[in-house]
């Protein structure tokens, strides 16, 4: 709908909701744990930039706060409308998340509060308001690939993303990048509700054959607040000892951000300015700030400048790199009609400086494929054409978000 006002080259149009649900993501933080938790959930480098980017996960993220915090009152129907928009934002794994932290919590308070039948029929019948007359206006394909493709198909037995059970155990030092030392020393004397709160995230997530790093984002919140907990705890048994494993665990985090200046040389000169931004401010910090609130400030502080000093010096080469200007630079180069152009396996062409008559090429599968003039494939699936590409010749090559594509003519 933003693209009326806003239109469909605006970026946006597609980033504002990002942005919006991000803004009730930290609202819902803070109101859950205060500041500080929402400051530890907004410096989530995931979180933090998936926030700027057209993606449904901080959305989703944000009504599964929501649901939580419902569930965590004991009032379940609007949990249930939490977890049933989250699921029409993004699929079947927002009530399996609300069901594990319900089944986890009732087994710890040995009781089932009231109210459990209305909120399993809101979390079933608001995404079903949308998904009935979808597959009656989609059909039964559309209806095979939403079910058993998409949903059981990523579930069981993945064709993309496949990886083993302990993926993300693996992964959780990027994944919480930077919280990553101090959500493992806030874990003694965790809130139980947010250790759930974790496990409903990670169990189901790790039980499905599909996986991708940004599915975990749905794990920052629960971890935010319990840093948040920790950093504020009262209790007198365990304050102490919590606060000193967060100042260790901020201190030990800062030192590890001084490092990767030692492999400078390595590193394209573009890149070594960010490291030395890193390095200077992390060392600063870790002198300067040994407080356990201020140097949990630090670490979500710290590695954030050399990405704003990149967002100030850096954005046309960023842009370039980022986005398919490279590729749409190759193709203008063919000087052909736009409708004589085809892209195999490529991304979308985009860029701010789009030219409007490249809307035109057509992106084909290998059985709709045709006899193009031009044709512009990712090298690493050019065989799955290669009885098309042996009547081409190789007019240009480019490298482009991280991987190598080929232009053919005819």
């Amino acid at each position: 709908m933003l693209t009326i006002p806003l239109g469909v080259y605006s970026t946006w149009a597609f980033v504002l909701p990002s942005l919006l649900a991000f803004l009730f993501l930290l609202w819902l933080m803070s109101k859950m744990g205060g500041p500080m938790a929402a400051f530890v959930c907004a410096t989530s480098l995931m979180m933090w930039g998936s926030a700027q980017t057209a993606r449904m996960d901080v959305s989703f993220t944000a009504f599964i706060v929501l649901g939580a915090w419902m569930l965590q009152q004991e009032r379940l129907l609007a949990a249930g409308v939490a977890f049933g928009v989250a699921t029409l934002i993004k699929g079947p794994m927002a009530p399996v998340i609300g069901v594990v932290l319900f089944l986890l919590e009732w087994w710890h308070l040995r009781r089932s509060p009231r109210g459990v039948v209305p909120a399993i029929a809101a979390m079933a019948v608001i995404p079903l308001l949308w998904f009935v007359p979808a597959m009656l206006i989609g059909g039964s394909a559309y209806t095979h690939e939403v079910i058993v493709k998409q949903t059981i198909g990523r579930a069981i037995s993945t064709w993309v993303h496949n990886a083993p059970p302990w993926f993300y155990i693996l992964h959780l030092p990027g994944i919480l990048f930077p919280w990553f030392f101090v959500a493992v020393a806030a874990l003694r004397g965790a809130n139980r509700f947010y250790i759930n709160w974790i496990l409903a995230v990670l169990i189901p997530y790790s039980l499905m054959s599909s996986k991708l790093d940004v599915y975990m984002m749905t794990m920052i919140p629960p971890l935010a607040l319990l840093i948040a907990d920790s950093v504020e705890d009262s209790r007198p048994r365990l304050s102490g000892q919590r606060r000193a494993a967060v100042l260790h665990a901020n201190r030990l985090t800062l030192a590890v951000l001084i490092v990767p200046v030692a492999f400078i040389n390595r590193v394209p000169n573009e890149a070594k300015p960010l490291l030395i931004i890193l390095a200077v401010a992390a060392a600063l910090s870790l002198f300067a700030w040994k407080s356990e609130i201020l140097s949990t400030i630090a670490v979500g502080i710290v590695p954030l400048v050399p990405i704003v000093y990149a967002a100030l010096t850096m954005m046309p080469m960023i842009n370039d790199i980022g986005s398919t200007r490279r590729l749409i630079a190759a193709i203008e180069k063919q000087r052909v009609a736009p409708e004589s152009v085809a892209l195999y396996t490529c991304p979308y062409l985009w860029s701010r400086d789009f030219p409007r008559e490249l809307e035109r090429v057509r992106y084909v599968d290998a059985d709709n494929i045709g006899q193009p003039v031009v044709i512009a494939v990712m090298r690493s699936h050019a065989n799955e054409i290669a009885a098309t590409l042996r009547n081409y010749r190789r007019v240009d090559q480019l490298q482009m978000i991280g991987k190598w594509f080929d232009v053919y003519r005819r």
